[in-house]
C-alpha cells in the first residue's frame, strides 16, 4: 500500500484525498470470483461486482479522528487509514442490520482495488451455514466459529495450502501473502462466539500491506481496541435533508423496477412527510427503502398507521407481511414466493444468478410467461436487485434471506 500523502501539520476545514466517486464502479472479480463468491456468498460478491450500490451521507459514518486527519471528512479519514502503511491494520464496521455496512465494506475495497492498492481479496462471512466448494451442498454450523482455528482452517483453503495447527498454519499463511497487497473481510462477526480471540488472529495476519476490514451488529465483547484497531460506527438518518437526499437517490436506484416510486419525487421536499418516515423507521437506511417502496404502493397515510416497531422487529413485520401478501396474489404471487426461495437458494450455493438461470427455472416450472410479473412483484416488495441489466446478476438482502431461511 502506498505511503499517505500527509505531514503532520493540521489541515484546512476539508480536504479530499481521494476522490469521492472512489470505489463508486464495480469491480471485475475475474479469476477471483470462485474464491471470493465461495467466502462470502453470492450477495457480498455482488456487491464488490455491483457500482453506484453505496451513497456517502454528511453524518452517518463515525470514524475517529486521528493526528494529521482534522480537515477530512469521515470516508477519507477510513480510505487514508486503509492505505496508509502505519495507520490501523483491523477496521471495524458496527451498526444494526439493515445500515449498510456490507455496502460500505464493499465500496472500501472497490476503492482500493481502484487504486491498485490490493491485489488480492480473501476473508469469510462468520455466519451459521457455510457452503462446500465442491459439492455446492450448504452446511449449517452452531452459530460463528469456536476458535480461531477454524478461521485460519478457511484462510489456509482459500490459499490453497494443508492446515496442520494454528503456528503452522500462521507461518503458511503469512508465506503466501509475502509480497501481495490484500484485504481480508470477515463479514458477519456477531456470529463469532470468541470476539476477542479471532481479532487477535486476524491482527497477527496483517501487516504494512495487508489490511482486514471486519462487520457486526455489536461491539460488546471486542475489549482490546488500540490503535492498531479503528472502531467505526454508522448512525441512523435523523436530518430531513440527508433522509431526502438518500431517498431521491433510492428512487433513482430502484424507480426502472418500480415505476411507482418515480411519482414520490416532489414528496421528497415535504417535511412532515419525511419526519413521519424518520420516525416509523429510526432512521435506518433499508427500514426506509422498504416503508417508501409502501408508500408508492400505497399511501403516506397506510404507512403511519403500522404498529409502532423499532429496528429488527419492524424488518420481520415488513418481510412477514410482504410475505402473506404474496400469497394472496394468485398464482402469480405463489410463483414469486416459489421464486424468492430459489433466490435465496442459489445464493446460498454461491451460484451467480443471471437472467438465463432464472429463464431456464421459469421454463422448468412451465411458468415461463409469468416470470416477469413475479420479478415485478418481488422487485416492488422486497428490492431484490438486479446489477447487470444486460445478462442478469440478483442478488437479496442478507435480512431478507435470513427470513427467508425460517420459511423453507
Amino acid at each position: 500500500m502506498d505511503d499517505a500523502p500527509l505531514g503532520n501539520s493540521q489541515l484546512p476545514s476539508e480536504v479530499t484525498l481521494f476522490e469521492a466517486v472512489c470505489g463508486d464502479n464495480g469491480v471485475d472479480l475475474a479469476n477471483q470470483r470462485l474464491r471470493v463468491s465461495a467466502a462470502f456468498g453470492a450477495y457480498f460478491t455482488s456487491l464488490l461486482e455491483r457500482g453506484q450500490s453505496y451513497l456517502t451521507l454528511s453524518g452517518q459514518v463515525d470514524c475517529p479522528i486521528r493526528k494529521g486527519q482534522e480537515g477530512l471528512p469521515p470516508i477519507q479519514r477510513l480510505f487514508w487509514h486503509l492505505q496508509n502503511p502505519k495507520g490501523p491494520r483491523l477496521f471495524i464496521l458496527a451498526a444494526e442490520a439493515g445500515m449498510g455496512k456490507s455496502t460500505l465494506a464493499a465500496k472500501l475495497v472497490r476503492c482500493l482495488y481502484e487504486q491498485e492498492s490490493i491485489d488480492m481479496i480473501l476473508g469469510d462471512s462468520a455466519k451459521s451455514e457455510h457452503i462446500d466448494p465442491a459439492s455446492g451442498l450448504l452446511h449449517t454450523y452452531s452459530p460463528g466459529y469456536q476458535t480461531a482455528s477454524s478461521f485460519y482452517q478457511r484462510l489456509c483453503t482459500q490459499l490453497g495450502v494443508p492446515y496442520e495447527n494454528d503456528k503452522l498454519a500462521l507461518s503458511d499463511i503469512r508465506r503466501r501473502l509475502v509480497n501481495r497487497r490484500a484485504v481480508i473481510v470477515v463479514d458477519n462477526l456477531e456470529t463469532v462466539t470468541r470476539d476477542d480471540e479471532l481479532l487477535q488472529a486476524l491482527l497477527q495476519i496483517t501487516g504494512r500491506d495487508i489490511r482486514v476490514v471486519v462487520t457486526t451488529r455489536k461491539v460488546t465483547g471486542l475489549s482490546t481496541l488500540d490503535n492498531q484497531h479503528l472502531l467505526v460506527r454508522l448512525n441512523q438518518l435523523q436530518r430531513p435533508e440527508i433522509v431526502s437526499e438518500f431517498l431521491r437517490w433510492h428512487i433513482q436506484q430502484y424507480q426502472d423496477t418500480h415505476p411507482d416510486l418515480s411519482g414520490l419525487q416532489s414528496d421528497m421536499a415535504d417535511k412532515k412527510k419525511i419526519a413521519w418516515l424518520v420516525e416509523k423507521s429510526g432512521g435506518i437506511p433499508l427500514l426506509m427503502q422498504l416503508l417508501i417502496s409502501d408508500v408508492a404502493r400505497s399511501s403516506w397515510e397506510q404507512m403511519r398507521q403500522l404498529p409502532t416497531l423499532f429496528g429488527t422487529e419492524l424488518l420481520d413485520f415488513l418481510y412477514e407481511a410482504r410475505w402473506q401478501e404474496l400469497k394472496m396474489l394468485g398464482q402469480t404471487g405463489l410463483l414469486a414466493q416459489e421464486l424468492l426461495l430459489w433466490l435465496k437458494q442459489a445464493q446460498y450455493d454461491n451460484r451467480k444468478i443471471t437472467a438465463k438461470r432464472l429463464l431456464e427455472w421459469a421454463r422448468e416450472k412451465d411458468k415461463e410467461d409469468d416470470l416477469n410479473a413475479a420479478l415485478i412483484l418481488l422487485h416492488e416488495r422486497f428490492l431484490i436487485v438486479n446489477s447487470d441489466q444486460n445478462k442478469g446478476n440478483y442478488a437479496i438482502f442478507p435480512s431478507l434471506s435470513e427470513f427467508l431461511q425460517k420459511q423453507s
